[in-house]
Protein backbone atom coordinates (compact mmCIF):
# COMPACT_ATOMS: atom_id res chain seq x y z
CA UNK A 1 0.00 0.00 0.00
CA UNK A 2 2.97 2.63 1.11
CA UNK A 3 4.86 1.53 -1.85
CA UNK A 4 1.88 2.10 -4.58
CA UNK A 5 1.30 5.21 -2.81
CA UNK A 6 5.31 6.44 -2.93
CA UNK A 7 5.39 4.93 -6.95
CA UNK A 8 2.15 6.94 -7.86
CA UNK A 9 3.65 9.84 -5.90
CA UNK A 10 7.19 9.22 -7.90
CA UNK A 11 5.26 9.28 -11.42
CA UNK A 12 3.41 12.28 -10.51
CA UNK A 13 6.77 14.59 -9.81
CA UNK A 14 7.71 12.85 -12.85
CA UNK A 15 4.83 14.32 -14.81
CA UNK A 16 5.51 17.05 -13.04
CA UNK A 17 8.96 17.56 -14.02
CA UNK A 18 8.07 17.22 -17.59
CA UNK A 19 5.37 19.47 -17.71
CA UNK A 20 7.46 22.35 -16.15
CA UNK A 21 10.24 21.34 -18.81
CA UNK A 22 7.52 21.79 -21.49
CA UNK A 23 6.50 25.20 -20.02
CA UNK A 24 9.80 26.26 -19.98
CA UNK A 25 10.26 25.17 -23.46
CA UNK A 26 7.31 27.32 -24.51
CA UNK A 27 8.04 30.39 -22.37
CA UNK A 28 11.57 30.46 -24.69
CA UNK A 29 9.74 30.24 -27.91
CA UNK A 30 7.22 33.06 -26.89
CA UNK A 31 10.54 34.97 -25.46
CA UNK A 32 12.46 34.47 -29.01
CA UNK A 33 9.33 35.79 -31.07
CA UNK A 34 8.61 38.66 -28.89
CA UNK A 35 12.37 39.55 -29.38
CA UNK A 36 11.49 38.92 -33.33
CA UNK A 37 8.92 41.37 -32.99
CA UNK A 38 10.42 44.11 -30.73
CA UNK A 39 12.81 44.40 -33.55
CA UNK A 40 10.54 44.43 -36.15
CA UNK A 41 8.83 46.97 -35.06
CA UNK A 42 12.11 49.04 -34.25
CA UNK A 43 12.76 48.52 -37.46
CA UNK A 44 9.54 49.66 -38.98
CA UNK A 45 9.76 52.56 -36.58
CA UNK A 46 13.13 53.85 -37.74
CA UNK A 47 11.75 53.50 -41.20
CA UNK A 48 8.80 55.51 -40.58
CA UNK A 49 11.26 58.33 -38.64
CA UNK A 50 13.49 58.12 -41.65
CA UNK A 51 10.02 58.98 -44.06
CA UNK A 52 9.12 61.73 -41.69
CA UNK A 53 12.67 63.41 -41.20
CA UNK A 54 12.21 63.39 -45.56
CA UNK A 55 8.68 64.41 -45.61
CA UNK A 56 9.52 67.39 -43.19
CA UNK A 57 12.87 68.43 -45.19
CA UNK A 58 10.79 68.18 -48.35
CA UNK A 59 7.94 70.37 -47.35
CA UNK A 60 10.60 72.80 -45.82
CA UNK A 61 12.25 73.20 -49.15
CA UNK A 62 8.54 73.51 -50.97
CA UNK A 63 7.78 76.35 -48.44
CA UNK A 64 11.24 78.06 -49.14
CA UNK A 65 10.59 77.98 -53.06
CA UNK A 66 6.88 78.76 -52.71
CA UNK A 67 8.00 82.09 -50.87
CA UNK A 68 10.98 82.62 -53.33
CA UNK A 69 8.51 82.22 -56.10
CA UNK A 70 5.56 84.94 -53.99
CA UNK A 71 8.26 87.56 -53.42
CA UNK A 72 9.32 87.47 -57.04
CA UNK A 73 5.94 87.93 -58.47
CA UNK A 74 4.96 90.08 -55.57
Amino acid sequence: MVEERLERMENMISQLVQMVGNMNGRLQKIEENSEERHVQLVDQLKQLEIDQDYIWEKAARNEREIENIKRRLG
